[in-house]
């Protein structure tokens, strides 16, 4: 049933992040490694990956949208520890029955659904009676977590291939038990979140950069799962050789660098140009990864989409738990946005290769048709700030640096 009255403090810090770092490893195991898993262990083609990614998307974006109904059901902190649990109980399965690929399905699907449910618990715990400065901040730290524990399984990958790329998901199994551990350290409920701080903490334009990144989000998400379910094959034709896991690791490395910045720096929240530069970093890093003769070109086009990913994931991901007043319930709907656009992406892929099969042309009209993706979103990219520049009045946005600078001096690090 629901739980207790939320605590007057924010959870600590410190026991959300070590479930952030655990977590996001076996993250990686599922939403990187798997795809490896599955083209040199299983021989999946490309489409077979693709189909594999919008199936377990639709599931994570059903899953992650219920997540906050089944917190206010029951304890937060027991649904968290349920979906550890689970998640690291299906992990080890394929490595148990290794070539048995109704069991990879069954993994897959299962440990797909509960971290779903485990994500928006986790980034309200993150967030709940912080705002402002403090919020940024402690989303600051938990990026800057989670993205290299995300990359730690495809570093990982070659020294399992000996005893079966299997174990590469089996890790998550390992991990989850850590994480259940560091999941008794934390408070029955996020910490209470006050509606009047923080409101008086949201900048005037929120709202507007809110919608905005209502609709990037899952845009960028598109590219994500069109582009990464067959970098694998685009990483062979190009020469990547056996290390190809680690070249992959590129645009975490990129991701990771902006998140850094961001969470270092105050210059991005607020700013329309942020996100700007979110959608040419997307879209000009998709088509070098596609489209380049060579592996340093391709290497470039990893770079420019995780800086892209980078700027857009973090300021959506503030602007959603500022708004959204750091509940549940808003961090499902970022996930379930996230799960919403990992759907659309895999589908371009597959009509990339069903219209042209043959290397190139495939991945062309991959490019061609997520373009076309962003034509059709740009009105509900565009129309929020059309609607922010109308409201201004001519001292708004004076006021709005003021109050920034004031947040500001509450103090950038103390989350």
């Amino acid at each position: 049933m629901t739980t207790s009255s939320p605590p007057a403090r924010p959870a600590p810090l410190g026991a959300v992040l070590g479930i952030t770092f655990l977590g996001s490893v076996s993250g990686g195991a599922f939403w990187a490694g798997l795809f490896f898993v599955t083209a040199g262990a299983y021989h999946f083609s490309p489409a077979r990956n693709l189909v594999l990614a919008t199936i377990l998307s639709a599931i994570s974006t059903v899953a992650a949208r219920a997540s906050g109904r089944i917190a206010a059901r029951w304890s937060p902190r027991r649904v968290l520890r349920a979906a550890i649990i689970v998640w690291a109980l299906v992990a080890v399965l394929p490595g148990l029955a290794p070539g048995v690929e109704p069991v990879l399905w069954f993994a897959a699907v299962v440990g797909s659904a509960a971290s779903a449910v485990l994500w928006p618990i986790v980034e309200s715990y993150v967030s709940a009676g912080r705002h402002g400065a403090r919020m940024r901040t402690a989303i600051g730290w938990f990026n800057v977590v989670w993205t290299p524990a995300a990359a730690v399984p495809l570093f990982v990958m070659p020294a399992l291939a000996s005893v079966g790329l299997a174990w590469s998901l089996g890790l998550a199994g390992v991990v989850n038990l850590l994480a259940l551990a560091v999941s008794r350290t934390l408070p029955p409920s996020p910490g209470q979140h006050h509606p009047e701080d923080a409101r008086a903490a949201m900048g005037p334009e929120y709202p507007w950069l809110a919608r905005t990144s209502t609709w990037l989000l899952p845009a960028s998400y598109v590219i994500s799962t069109a582009l990464l379910p067959i970098l694998p094959f685009r990483l062979a034709a190009v020469g990547a050789g056996p290390r190809a896991s680690i070249v992959a690791a590129v645009w975490m490395a990129a991701r990771f660098v902006t998140f850094f910045v961001m969470w270092r720096t105050g210059f991005w929240h607020g700013r329309w140009g942020t996100l700007l530069l979110g959608v040419a970093g997307l879209l000009g890093g998709m088509t070098a990864v596609l489209l380049a003769p060579s592996l340093p070109g391709v290497m470039v086009g990893l770079v420019l989409f995780g800086v892209g990913m980078g700027l857009t994931y973090y300021a959506a991901l503030y602007y959603s738990l500022s708004v959204g007043h750091a509940a549940v319930d808003a961090g499902g709907t970022f996930e379930a946005l996230i799960g919403l656009g990992s759907c659309v992406g895999p589908l371009l892929g597959l009509g990339g290769h069903a219209l042209f099969g043959g290397e190139g042309a495939a991945e062309a009209t991959t490019v061609g048709l997520v373009f076309a993706v962003f034509a059709v979103a740009a009105p509900g990219l565009v129309r929020p700030y059309a609607e922010a520049r109308r409201r201004r009045g001519p001292g708004e946005r004076k006021g709005r640096v003021g109050a920034d600078r004031q947040d500001a001096g509450r103090s950038e690090r103390s989350a």
